[in-house]
């Protein structure tokens, strides 16, 4: 954590051609991760993905009710919002996001419109940092770009997609259709982009981002103690930052004894993780980092970097 923070706070850019999958961009980088483009969504690393998959039907049902709703917009926080990033003309006017969850925190609004959606990714124990709605409108797309960050992933649970082969997202070299109930898992610090090639119906996907699961709980606190941290730089901020890291991880030590006799662990908790290295590819400035400066003096540091959207 601490070479992951110094490589982003020197504006570093891990750059990394792999062979026959693709290019990976990334200016928040934790070495010694697996670096892939898609994972098996049913390969063993994703049993939350597989739950939500099952009960997909009710997730796409709680939201058409609430696109039925005259009042949503009324009723919600941010409702169907364009991207916000410095780069969103890539994503164009008609890419919007319903949000659920932002920084491993709930949005306190939207999540009692969503009650059952919230419900299943709790009970199926995602380990989401993000989760939104997107919608996507028939006729556009996403340029190639990248989400600038390694441990957290991207995951896409269609609910109300056009017919294959009429969307897809690319992710690297390889590219795959949405389909109803069919759950998608990708490395998005790789090069991807996304298009709605249909000529009439949007695309309504269920996105979750996700520690890489090959993180271990003490990074993903280390990673969460500075999301809280650059909300606020003050002493009381940063004393607050600290006492939420030593309770999360009070909790999680207990939480790890009470799952003797639960689970067993994923593939990717099973293997031994690849030797860490310094972040490679070159120390690299590039256009995001003015962003980067207002970041670390407004608060926003790392939260903003790690917020990939689709």
């Amino acid at each position: 954590m601490r070479d992951s923070l110094r490589f982003t706070l020197a504006d570093g850019t891990y750059k990394k051609t792999h062979a026959g999958l693709g290019e990976q961009v990334a200016s928040s980088y934790i070495a010694g991760l697996t670096a892939r483009p898609y994972w098996d969504a049913r390969g063993g690393d994703f049993p939350w993905m597989e739950h939500l998959e099952r009960n997909h039907e009710t997730i796409r049902d709680e939201l058409r009710a609430a696109l039925a709703d005259p009042l949503l917009q009324q009723k919600g926080n941010a409702i169907w919002v364009a991207a916000a990033r410095d780069d969103a003309e890539g994503y164009g006017p008609d890419w919007r996001t319903l949000v659920l969850q932002d920084r491993c925190e709930w949005e306190p609004t939207n999540v009692t419109l969503f009650p059952e959606t919230v419900a299943l990714v709790r009970a199926a124990r995602a380990p989401s940092v993000e989760v939104f709605f997107a919608k996507q409108a028939p006729g556009t797309g996403i340029k190639p770009h990248t989400d600038f960050t390694n441990f957290i992933m991207t995951a896409h649970l269609g609910l109300d997609v056009p017919p294959k082969p009429e969307s897809w997202m690319k992710v690297g070299e390889e590219t795959r259709y949405w389909e109803n109930g069919v759950g998608m898992c990708a490395d998005t610090s790789f090069i991807h982009s996304t298009s709605n090639d249909s000529a009439e119906k949007d695309r309504y996907v269920l996105i979750v981002r996700f520690w890489h699961p090959e993180l271990t709980s003490h990074e993903r606190n280390g990673v969460r103690f500075l999301f809280d941290a650059f909300e606020d730089l003050t002493p009381e901020g940063l004393r607050r930052a600290r006492d939420n890291a030593r309770a999360r991880e009070k909790a999680d030590a207990e939480a790890a004894r009470e799952r003797t006799d639960e689970r067993p662990p994923t593939n990717a908790e099973a293997r031994p993780r690849a030797e860490p290295s310094a972040p490679g590819g070159g120390r690299k400035r590039n256009k995001r980092n003015k962003r980067k400066a207002a970041s670390r003096s407004s608060g926003d540091g790392l939260g903003l970097l790690a917020k990939g959207m689709k």
